[in-house]
């Protein structure tokens, strides 16, 4: 994205002002978007990363960090659920150096919009090796190990040969997890977190936030566990306007 400029870091104020006082985001960000000449990147940030006040904090609550949680077996997880594409694109972003940033609600997001035409490549079956070393390390951190299931759109190309490949992969690394490509993961997940007890689900997608219980945001752990890197954070920059005024 480069530099980071004034206007970017005003734009973001401006839109949470026009959110929490309940404006329509498409035409908040519109008019945001033109008034400080925002191009597509920058936009998209906005659009992914910029909420009203309430629902960041709600969003905020929900987020489970595991990198700083003490001791896992006490959280009694019986089931992990993850939003496979959700994770493994972000992933695949961040290894392909496209832009990472951290949302106003505390979830590593991308901006690359590809996922209705994502395309199994190198990177996705990197970072599915990635994320196969995270549930391997993470499931034998507690007492009695979750349920894990990885659920696919099987309406984004080529999700059977990635479900397939997936299962191959957990095969040999001796994780034990349930992959499905199916036609409404999102709705599978909400009802799957809601009927186990202790569930926690693997996600960034606000609609699905908004759904379940605890959330734990795997690309973000893995991002800085794996390659010590800290992305672009929307809090950090609001931050440093706010130091700038009363300086």
């Amino acid at each position: 994205m480069g530099e980071i400029n004034i206007n970017f870091i005003n734009s973001i104020a401006d839109l949470i002002v026009l959110l929490d006082k309940k404006y329509p985001k498409k035409a908040s960000l519109e008019l945001v978007g033109n008034r400080y000449n925002l191009n597509r990147d920058e936009r998209l940030i906005l659009y992914r990363g910029v909420f009203d006040t309430a629902g960041s904090n709600r969003r905020k609550k929900k987020r489970l960090d595991l990198l700083h949680a003490g001791d896992t077996a006490d959280l009694n997880i019986k089931c992990l659920i993850l939003d496979g594409y959700n994770i493994l694109i972000s992933l695949e972003s961040y290894l392909k150096g496209m832009i990472i940033f951290r949302a106003l609600d505390g979830y590593v997001r991308d901006v690359s919009g590809v996922y209705g035409s994502h395309s199994f490549s190198g990177y996705t079956e990197r970072s599915a090796g990635l994320l196969a070393d995270f549930i391997k390390d993470l499931t034998e951190k507690f007492d009695s190990r979750p349920d894990v299931s990885v659920y696919l759109d099987s309406q984004v190309s080529k999700s059977g040969e990635l479900s397939m490949y997936m299962r191959d992969l957990f095969k040999r690394e001796h994780i034990s997890a349930e992959v499905a490509a199916i036609k409404n993961p999102d709705a599978v997940i909400v009802e799957l977190s809601r009927r186990c007890a202790n569930s926690l689900t693997a996600t960034s997608d606000t609609v699905l936030i908004d759904e379940v219980g605890r959330v734990i945001d795997i690309p973000d752990c893995i991002i800085r566990q794996v390659f010590g890197t800290a992305p672009l954070d929307l809090n950090t920059l609001l931050l440093s306007k706010k130091v700038k005024k009363s300086g």
